[in-house]
């Protein structure tokens, strides 16, 4: 079985969500970091009917979609604030697959718990934002821009 696979920034906008999900049409399981939401962290509803809304967790920084067609394929096995885990089964073989917001700036030291669940996925993707010192402290930090990309 292949399952194609998104994990996705749309910086918390509720139109970026809706391209996204017009221009990736084809995904089957499509994790959305930094989705928007609510003032009170409640998720913001989606207009896309190939898709279902298939885990989300108040003021979590992550929702995951799935093709509306596979929904029975996929299992939560865990959503908290910055993480959701999804399995589903390969020929009796069961698969973990993982998406990940980071917040900028988050230590290090926050994410350990975290980090313990994510151990036994098969794949994890998403948006890390590995950009504090306590990562790495001799890390020397660079955010790339159109005149990078063309030697000027």
């Amino acid at each position: 079985m292949f399952i194609r696979t998104l994990s996705i920034n749309v910086g918390q906008s509720r139109a970026n969500r809706s391209l996204v999900m017009d221009v990736f049409s084809f995904v089957d399981l499509l994790f959305i970091v930094d989705p928007p939401r609510k003032a009170d962290g409640g998720g913001v509803v989606h207009e896309h009917v190939d898709f279902d809304l298939f885990s989300f967790v108040q003021a979590s920084d992550v929702e995951v979609f799935v093709r509306s067609s596979l929904s029975g394929l996929f299992l939560v096995d865990m959503h908290n604030m910055v993480s959701c885990i999804i399995m589903y089964d390969v020929g009796g073989v069961r698969r973990r697959i993982g998406g990940v917001y980071v917040p900028p700036k988050t230590d290090r030291l926050e994410l350990s718990a975290c980090e313990a669940t994510w151990d036994d996925c098969d794949f994890l993707m998403g948006d890390f934002n590995a950009k504090h010192d306590s990562w790495n402290p001799n890390l020397r930090h660079h955010s790339m821009n159109i005149a990078d990309c063309h030697g000027s």
